[in-house]
C-alpha cells in the first residue's frame, strides 16, 4: 500500500510541475532572452519560461507555456517548435505556438539543455551541460540518452578505455562525470553537423549525430558557436574573443580582433561574418578572412592591431548579445536586456 501511495504522490507532483505556467511579464521584451529562431514565424525564448512569437507583420507577443524553467534554445520545423532549457526541460508545439506540451522534465539531473536541432518533424537532438545528449526519432514523444566518448580529448579517452577493460559500470560513471558541456549544435555542409563546447571541443558528425569526430585545435577554452561557410571554411568563436579558422579541421589559424570579450554567436552574411558577444561587443570581418598563426599560449599585447578587414564596436547598453536571426531584412538579437533590431552593416 505504501508503494502505491508513493507512486500516486509522485505522479501528482510531476503533474503539478508540468502544469506550472510561465509568468506573463509586462516588460518581457526587455527581459533576459537567450535564443531566437525564424521561419514562417519567429520565436524567442528566455528566463522564467518566457516565449515570444512574432507572426507576419505583428510585433513579438508572449505566449503561455507550461513551465517557469529558463529556456536556453529554440528551433523550428514548419509549424513545429521545440524549446529546451534548465531542469532538462523540452517543450513542444505542433501548431505554431498556440498549444504546448512538456516532452521532458528532469530537474533531478541538475543539467540544463543548451541547444536543440531537428532535421525534420520526427528526428532531432538536444544537447547540454556535462555531455547531455538526447535523440528522438518520433518528434520528441520519446527521447533516448546517449553518451559520446568521442567528445573527450585523447588523453581522457585513453584513461577511460583502461577503466573499461576492468569495470564497465565504473567506466559509464566516469564518462558521465567528465564529459564536457555541449554549447551549440549547427548544420555544416553536405548534411554534416557541428558541435562547439567546453574544453576546446569542436566536433563533426556525418551521420546525423550517431557518431562524432573531435577536431583538435590545441585550444582548451570554451567555444560557443561553430559554423561552416559555403566555401567549406570552418569558423569557431568563444571565450575571451578567440576566433579560430580552418579549411580542413586539422590546421587552425586565428583571426586577430584585439577583442577579449567572450563571443556567443557567429552570423554569416554576404562577403562578411559578424560575431556578437558579452559587453555588447560586435566584431565584423570581411571575407576572405585575414588569419594568422594561432598560438594558444600567446599573451595579449598592449599594441594589438586587428587583422585587415576587422572592426570592433560596442552597443550603447553594453549588455551581452546572445543570438541573432534575420527577420524581414533586419537583424534581430536576443540579449541580456531583451530583444531588438541591431545594425551589423
Amino acid at each position: 500500500m505504501r508503494k502505491s501511495i508513493s507512486s500516486v504522490l509522485l505522479l501528482l507532483v510531476s503533474f503539478a510541475l508540468h502544469a506550472e505556467q510561465s509568468y506573463q511579464a509586462p516588460l518581457v521584451k526587455e527581459s533576459l532572452l537567450l535564443d531566437i529562431a525564424s521561419g514562417d514565424i519567429t520565436v524567442a525564448v528566455g528566463e522564467r519560461g518566457h516565449v515570444l512569437i512574432k507572426r507576419a507583420d505583428s510585433d513579438f507577443t508572449q505566449v503561455t507555456v507550461p513551465t517557469q524553467s529558463t529556456l536556453t534554445a529554440v528551433t523550428l520545423v514548419g509549424d513545429h517548435i521545440w524549446a529546451v532549457g534548465h531542469d532538462a526541460i523540452i517543450l513542444h508545439s505542433s501548431d505554431g505556438g498556440e498549444q504546448w506540451q512538456v516532452q521532458m522534465y528532469q530537474p533531478e539531473l541538475e543539467r540544463p539543455f543548451l541547444d536543440v536541432i531537428f532535421f525534420d518533424s520526427r528526428r532531432g537532438l538536444a544537447i547540454g551541460a556535462y555531455g547531455l545528449f538526447y535523440q528522438t526519432s518520433d518528434g520528441g514523444n520519446s527521447w533516448d540518452s546517449v553518451r559520446h566518448a568521442e567528445f573527450l580529448n585523447p588523453y581522457d579517452r585513453e584513461y577511460l578505455e583502461d577503466i573499461r577493460q576492468e569495470d564497465e559500470e565504473f567506466y559509464q560513471m566516469e564518462l558521465n562525470s567528465i564529459l564536457p558541456h555541449l554549447n551549440r549544435i549547427t548544420r555544416g555542409q553536405n548534411g554534416t553537423l557541428l558541435i562547439a563546447g567546453e574544453a576546446g571541443l569542436l566536433a563533426m558528425s556525418e551521420d546525423n549525430g550517431q557518431s562524432w569526430q573531435r577536431l583538435e585545435s590545441d585550444y582548451t577554452g570554451s567555444f560557443f558557436d561553430f559554423v561552416q561557410l559555403d566555401s567549406g571554411l570552418m569558423v569557431a568563436a568563444g571565450l575571451r574573443g578567440n576566433i579560430l579558422v580552418s579549411e580542413d579541421g586539422e590546421q587552425w589559424e586565428t583571426l586577430q580582433t584585439c577583442n577579449t570579450a567572450t563571443l556567443n554567436s557567429i552570423i554569416t552574411g554576404q562577403n562578411k561574418l559578424s560575431f556578437i558577444g558579452n559587453n555588447g561587443v560586435m566584431v565584423k570581418a570581411t571575407l576572405p578572412l585575414q588569419t594568422s598563426t594561432f598560438d594558444p599560449y600567446a599573451a595579449p599585447t598592449l599594441n594589438c592591431e586587428p587583422a585587415a578587414g576587422v572592426s570592433v564596436s560596442q552597443t550603447e547598453s553594453k549588455s551581452a548579445l546572445l543570438n541573432a536571426v534575420s527577420v524581414d531584412g533586419q537583424t534581430v538579437v536576443t540579449a541580456a536586456d531583451g530583444i531588438y533590431s541591431l545594425s551589423l552593416d
